[in-house]
């Protein structure tokens, strides 16, 4: 038997990068679980090539590329069984592909100090963090710190690798990025800033050098997302933009001669662009005010 590889890279593993010198608190940060979301990707490459040259203190993990599967097909699911990574973790090392996939990533982050997750929310979305900050304090800190200036309380999906490792005791959180969709755009200032916003929290953990009281940061915190969508095939016209904030009463946007108006003061996380809309379709994503 013999047997013929025609492609690199095997798409049943991935790539843990790993620096440090192993005397400080562990960090890893995970991107690509879904691999059309590449924004995310082009970040944690950024830090690979960081921490070439700037070795850090303690042990930093990155995974630019978890789900190789669904980013060679610019997917956001495995082209093998068509299952939802981040909605699986801890995963099963005797189950699907992707089940599997789940289990060895859970296995490699069981020691970390903190994970970071980095995911994409469309290019008609905007930069935000999802976090548990309900049920772990812990989570208010690690926000301020790295000062992405909006905090969506999650849905609660289980299955998500930084909801679990929560759950287990670790202090994880997962940042939406603008981009990814469609076709695995990538927004390079987002990428930017959000390098810029993770050395910080670096220097905060200790593992890069630098004042390690790193100022807390304006961070806004909102309530579990809000979905509006549309009750008709008619044309969407946004009047407002993802990232901003708006009032109770506020007009989003038209869905053809009527106002679609915001139904509490708060953050519009994404809005879509000019487009027709069918009935049951996604208009606007907003998250209410935490007061």
């Amino acid at each position: 038997m013999e047997s013929v590889i025609y492609h690199e890279p095997s798409l049943s593993k991935f790539e843990v990068y790993t620096f440090g010198d192993n005397i400080g608190p562990e960090i890893v940060i995970t991107a690509g679980i879904h691999g059309v979301e590449q924004t995310a990707i082009y970040t944690a490459y950024q830090f690979i090539d960081y921490f070439k040259e700037h070795p850090p203190k303690g042990t930093v993990k990155i995974i630019p590329i978890v789900n190789q599967p669904a980013y060679f097909n610019r997917d956001r699911v495995s082209p093998y069984d068509r299952v939802d990574l981040n909605r699986i973790f801890p995963g099963d090392p005797n189950g699907t592909q992707t089940e599997q996939l789940a289990n060895k990533v859970w296995t490699v982050t069981r020691n970390a100090d903190y994970i970071i997750d980095l995911h994409c929310c469309g290019e008609h979305g905007s930069t935000y963090i999802m976090s548990l900050y309900s049920e772990y304090d812990h989570q208010y800190e690690l926000a301020r710190k790295l000062g992405v200036e909006n905090v969506v309380h999650t849905g609660g999906a289980r299955g998500q690798l930084f909801l679990e490792a929560c759950h287990e005791g670790q202090q994880a959180m997962l940042i939406e990025m603008k981009g990814g969709q469609p076709d695995g755009v990538v927004d390079l200032p987002t990428a930017n800033s959000t390098f810029k916003k993770l050395q910080d929290l670096f220097r905060y953990t200790s593992n890069i050098s630098g004042d390690a009281s790193v100022e807390d940061k304006h961070v806004r915190f909102h309530h579990k997302m809000t979905t509006l969508k549309s009750n008709r095939h008619a044309f969407f016209h946004p009047y407002m933009s993802a990232g901003t904030h708006c009032k109770k009463g506020d007009t989003l946007g038209m869905l053809g001669n009527d106002k679609v108006q915001a139904p509490f003061n708060g953050y519009i996380a994404a809005i879509n662009r000019p487009r027709y809309c069918f009935s049951g379709e996604r208009m606007v994503r907003l998250a209410e005010n935490n007061m």
